[in-house]
């Protein structure tokens, strides 16, 4: 949730890590996440005390005095702390370490909190296990499952139990003959604190798990976006040899002029088999080309892009290309924002693809007019049109003459990716309308 750099500058570092040191650190970062949670609710929880100590105890309260020095230092003290754990476990250079620390404050802030009453009882004082208070040892516990620590969970336990076993010692060898009650409290008081801590360590075990798969999927995707990158320069350098072979093929065919026309017309036959499987396989490679840029552009982060402005940068190259199509934007598709995968570039190409695709129907026969619009759709998600006037989409769709038939699958994936959907019909009268369901950004 920090939105600060270092964050990134830590998942740029992963990849020089082992698999496991980069899994240990992505959970280690969730943990300490956790940690600023429980930092911010102890503060919270240590002012709404230190507000009720000075509300609600009047100046005639038995030992007022005495637990005020104890009591108000304790709170401030507790305050200050988690404040800097909170910034402290934040920074990168933050140890796990912290989280223990953590823990041990807590339980040294219930004990020291639950003290005074013992030391100072009132008239009518029951006994520390009949007074709510004691429902911070429980809350503390159920804490620590937070911190995605199993150690945390054990430690906030034992010290705990070690606080409720000697305030209980205590409160019987000062306060024995004003108490009410002892065995059924105490038993009942340590069944709530094993049950708290039993359902800490689950809830842990559990969330530990889903994390860890979820820091799993991060590093296999990183992993993936690693190895497609690498994939494009290999393809670079194979485009490159392909290029040279198509080149060489046509030095041949020059030089096959000066053969004998029998054995000429022979090796031609197999020359131009030859230039039309090396065509073949550069088309192939282009498909894969196309097909490892949408998985790298699925992988980016999603990011708020304003529909108008991408839109622009697609009219540009669609007006010069189809000038004798008339292709209009409405101003509600100029506001309206969404959330896309790999931001601006690629909602660009998105819609490049459909207006392309518009402008030129069937190969055959194309539109003459084509209209960009948006429109809320409600519970935070818009939908991008692109309707045309041509001849819509047949009943078995099949490539266009010159086409690669990668247009809408590169729109359906990318769209997907981000969380969307992507619907086509044909419109009553003619005419074809592509619908792309996307999550709203505020422009």
């Amino acid at each position: 949730m920090e939105a600060h750099s270092p964050e990134r500058a830590e998942q740029a570092s992963l990849p020089a890590l082992s698999t496991g040191a980069q899994l240990d650190a992505l959970v280690t970062r969730e943990a300490l996440r956790g940690e600023r949670t429980v930092a911010i609710a102890r503060s919270v929880f240590c002012t709404a005390l230190l507000a009720r100590l000075l509300a609600v105890d009047g100046p005639t309260s038995p030992g007022i005095y005495a637990r005020s020095l104890i009591e108000v230092p304790l709170l401030l003290g507790a305050i200050a702390a988690s404040l800097y754990v909170w910034w402290r476990s934040g920074r990168m250079d933050a140890s796990p370490d912290l989280i223990l620390v953590s823990v041990g404050l807590d339980g040294l802030l219930c004990f020291l909190a639950l003290l005074p009453n013992v030391l100072w009882p009132w008239e009518g004082y029951p006994g520390i296990l009949h007074l709510p208070d004691t429902a911070a040892l429980l809350i503390s516990v159920s804490a620590s499952a937070f911190r995605l620590v199993r150690r945390a969970v054990l430690l906030a336990t034992a010290a705990n139990v070690l606080s409720a076993l000697v305030l209980i010692v205590l409160d019987r060898a000062l306060n024995g003959s004003h108490l009410y009650g002892f065995w059924g409290p105490a038993s009942l008081f340590f069944i709530l604190l094993l049950a708290a801590a039993s359902a800490a360590l689950l809830v842990t075990m559990r969330t530990l798990r889903v994390v860890e798969l979820g820091a799993r999927s991060t590093l296999r995707a990183e992993r993936a976006q690693r190895n497609l990158s690498v994939m494009m320069h290999e393809h670079h350098d194979v485009k490159t040899s392909l290029s040279a072979a198509l080149i060489d093929t046509d030095l041949l065919r020059r030089e096959l002029v000066r053969v004998e026309p029998a054995s000429a017309e022979r090796m031609l036959r197999k020359l131009e088999q030859l230039r039309e499987s090396v065509e073949e396989v550069a088309s192939t490679m282009g498909h894969m080309r196309e097909r490892t840029m949408r998985e790298l552009d699925a992988l980016r982060a999603t990011a708020p892009v304003e529909v108008g402005e991408a839109t622009r940068g697609a009219l540009r190259v669609v007006r010069r290309r189809y000038q004798a199509v008339k292709v209009d934007v409405t101003d509600r598709a100029e506001r309206t924002a969404v959330l896309f995968a790999g931001g601006h570039d690629v909602l660009e190409r998105v819609l490049l693809n459909l207006l392309v695709n518009a402008c030129e129907g069937t190969g055959e026969r194309g539109a003459s007019s084509v209209t960009l619009d948006a429109r809320p759709l409600g519970g935070g998600r818009v939908a991008i049109e692109v309707k045309d006037d041509g001849p819509g989409f047949h009943a078995a769709p099949s490539p266009k003459p010159g086409g690669s038939g990668q247009g809408l699958g590169f729109v359906a994936g990318m769209v997907e990716s981000s969380g969307g959907l992507v619907l086509r019909a044909n419109v009553p009268g003619g005419g074809a309308k592509v619908t792309l369901e996307l999550l709203e950004a505020p422009v």
